[in-house]
């Protein structure tokens, strides 16, 4: 699973303000890009704090716990990270200090708590599967065939020519049964290649 889209959360403990924002970022550059832009929009913050966690099998691993003391801010919002089961998560939380101080402990919970629950409220992606068909058929059997195809799988494109083509992406396993029955036995579609592509997951 991945951010669908970057998310904002903000928190007020004991009178300091924690703004946790998350993203999804696929390399370490955008990572950085985006911490770079965290930081620019909120000059005056007293910290911002950052952890991110991407590449294959989540190797690359970052935190910065940003003049907070140590171990109280960065290594929490990565284990924060770790916890949701997200790839490819980006993590800043900016704090505006309130005049109270939190003490070690009331700082972890703070910053751990602040990515938790943004990473939880966000909008997710999860990967999924589909295969790419070409269905070539003539042009009397566009209503039979392509309101099967709307109503069933996306239509990535529709070529007319001497006849229809129409490129399909599905999870169905059924298609060329389908198909045959619905021309009777007169259209074979052909699998051209199996495509990656994201999925909003449905709260």
């Amino acid at each position: 699973m991945r951010l669908f889209k970057e998310y904002r959360e903000e928190t007020v403990i004991n009178r300091s303000r924690f703004i946790a924002c998350v993203k999804c970022t696929r390399t370490e550059e955008e990572a950085r890009a985006y911490i770079e832009q965290i930081r620019k929009e909120y000059p005056d913050a007293t910290h911002v704090c950052t952890a991110y966690m991407l590449g294959e099998n989540n190797m690359i691993q970052r935190s910065s716990d940003n003049k907070e003391p140590s171990g109280t801010a960065g290594v929490p919002m990565l284990e924060s990270i770790r916890k949701s089961g997200l790839s490819d998560v980006c993590a800043c939380v900016v704090r505006y200090f309130g005049g109270v101080k939190l003490g070690a402990g009331g700082l972890i919970r703070a910053y751990s708590g602040s990515v938790a629950d943004a990473l939880a409220h966000a909008e997710k992606t999860e990967e999924v599967l589909l295969d790419e068909w070409w269905i070539t058929y003539p042009y009397d059997l566009s209503g039979t065939l392509e309101n099967w195809l709307r109503r069933n799988t996306e239509i990535i494109d529709l070529i007319y020519d001497e006849q229809v083509t129409c490129i399909i992406h599905t999870e169905r396993k059924d298609i060329e049964e389908t198909v045959r029955d619905l021309s009777k036995g007169t259209v074979t579609p052909k699998y051209e290649k199996t495509v990656h592509t994201e999925r909003l997951i449905q709260a």
